[in-house]
């Protein structure tokens, strides 16, 4: 065998209670598990820790920082060794206009000089394989940006034809091995679609991919935008994943309740239905979406020019003052936290009410300054906002079926990604669940927070190989200490990765090693296991 990781307690992703059993590594797969003793193979002591299969991060935004810097090193150090791109109806292919395909991409730089026609959804993926990943990537097709192909900026409904150019995109990207269809339906453009669109699209994955939803809201119409996935979904016969699924702090009283409800009828009649969250009040948005969507609507250069003028803030100070928007409903513009800009790279770490006082403006004015400056790039400037009360979230944290995700990025401390930053969770989301929730808030047994970010993510979007350790399946493994795992991240300093964790293998290739202290170890690593996933991978 390459490797045996001898004494460890195994947890399979079952949910099963943890055993003590070597798992012997061969080319690129789990080839024993038992007592390997008598097997004379190059060995990693493992004792005293947990081996358990890797991470399945099911709701990423990193489509398009792996061709920058295919090292991924965000995910690979907290565990993580699959990575499901295109949600929330962002991504990056099919390739459209170039000029508008950044509208439907988190964290594009112009300055890396990428070019965005592809040919093809398999195209895109021929990409990212070419790359020596860091990580397995697997992708939805992104419904914003299949409609800015088809339509451009047309906030009108989707008529035949153009219904048709959409479903001919999703059945090719099917073809190539995407798991299914993602939409965000508050954000620009596929906040324009309607329930038809989204079931004639829905219609083409069927049974054979999944539709993930950011629905289109989750305050005082939280359960009628939930009724509407779930209709979606059966009428489509997709099975449904509801996105980071947590009511926003002003949302009614009854709202989570009625949700709840509608979700455990769907089950009971048979629908499959997984909800996910990242485990973090904050949640993160491009700075963008808090102005009136007509502002940020149109080419960037327009956009952009748009922002400048005194009448444009004159309108996004009216709608900060009346709380028009979901998100400054929420909280209030000034609490923002600014967490990625190049253009501004000193204002990542500081609030928007921080930013306004230092230069004696409306926090409208600094957003609208912020967007402008950023040029063509405007949509990658990102914040965090109050996500969900502490409440909600732990009301989710013990649904059975709510896996455990990161909504970030695939980035690295270091390189040409490395100012690409959404939270704290593009580096540490495994470790909290782990530390917080499991050892010192003791909400989920460890077999359970096992199962929540391995067999369950797996099953919701359908990695049919992926998600537990068995005999013949691919090696993609962690190992990590149960006593001292933690996440070392915070809002206003994200990119740290976590502590404890001591080894993780992607494909049987070791991508991580750490020293007693959870450092990484210089040279002890490689960093190209991963693969681009399709269903059967």
């Amino acid at each position: 065998m390459d490797v045996i990781l001898r004494g460890g307690r195994v947890i399979d992703g079952s949910g099963a209670s943890r055993r003590r059993m070597d798992v012997g590594i061969d080319a690129g797969t789990i080839a024993a598990m038992g007592d390997l003793a008598s097997i004379d193979a190059p060995s990693l002591d493992c004792s005293g820790q947990i081996v358990c299969p890797g991470f399945i991060d099911i709701h990423s935004h990193g489509d398009i920082t792996p061709l920058v810097d295919p090292r991924c090193i965000s995910a690979v150090a907290q565990g993580v060794t699959t990575v499901v791109v295109g949600n929330c109806g962002h991504g990056v292919a099919p390739g459209c206009d170039p000029e508008l395909a950044p509208l439907a991409i988190i964290g594009h730089r112009h300055s890396w000089h990428l070019g965005l026609e592809w040919s093809s959804y398999a195209a895109y993926r021929e990409s990212l394989g070419a790359h020596p990943l860091g990580v397995n990537m697997a992708t939805l097709v992104p419904h914003g940006a299949v409609r800015l192909a088809v339509m451009g900026l047309s906030e009108a409904p989707a008529d035949g034809r153009a219904l048709s150019a959409m479903r001919a995109i999703v059945a090719e990207a099917m073809s190539a091995d995407a798991l299914g269809l993602s939409s965000g339906l508050e954000y620009v453009p596929g906040r324009w679609a309607d329930q038809a669109e989204l079931i004639g699209l829905a219609e083409v994955i069927g049974s054979d991919g999944v539709y993930a939803s950011h629905i289109r809201n989750r305050a005082d119409r939280f359960a009628e935008a939930v009724s509407e996935a779930l209709t979606i979904g059966s009428r489509s016969g997709c099975p449904v994943i509801l996105s980071h699924l947590a009511a926003r702090p002003y949302a009614p009283s009854r709202a989570s309740e009625l949700v709840a409800e509608r979700l455990t009828r769907a089950r009971s009649e048979g629908m499959c239905v997984v909800v996910d969250t990242f485990p973090d009040p904050l949640g993160p948005s491009p700075l963008a979406s808090v102005l009136p969507p007509w502002m940020v609507s149109g080419r960037p250069r327009d956009v952009t020019a748009r922002l400048r003028t005194p009448a444009a803030v004159k309108q996004a100070i009216a709608s900060f003052d009346s709380a028009e928007n979901f998100l400054v409903r929420a909280e209030g513009a000034e609490n923002f936290l600014v967490t990625s800009s190049v253009s501004n790279a000193g204002a990542c770490g500081r609030t928007i009410g921080e930013l306004a006082a230092l230069c004696g403006r409306h926090p409208a004015e600094v957003v609208c300054r912020l967007l402008a400056e950023e040029g063509d790039d405007f949509y990658s400037v990102i914040i965090q906002h109050r996500y969900a009360n502490q409440r909600e979230l732990d009301q989710l944290y013990l649904d059975p079926w709510c896996a455990f995700e990161s909504d970030g990025v695939l980035t690295s401390p270091n390189g040409r990604s490395a100012d690409v930053v959404m939270n704290r969770s593009t580096f540490g989301y495994t470790a909290r669940v782990l530390g917080e929730l499991v050892r010192k808030r003791r909400m989920l047994s460890l077999e359970e927070a096992v199962r929540r970010m391995t067999s369950l993510p797996a099953e919701a979007v359908g990695l049919r190989n992926r998600g537990r350790i068995a005999i013949g399946r691919p090696a993609d493994l962690v190992v990590f200490d149960p006593a001292t795992v933690a996440d070392r991240s915070s809002d206003r300093r994200p990119a740290c990765s976590p502590g404890g964790i001591s080894l993780v293998f992607v494909n049987g290739v070791l991508a991580h090693a750490a020293d007693g202290a959870g450092h990484s170890v210089p040279g002890s690593a490689a960093s190209a296991g991963g693969k681009v996933l399709g269903p059967s991978d």
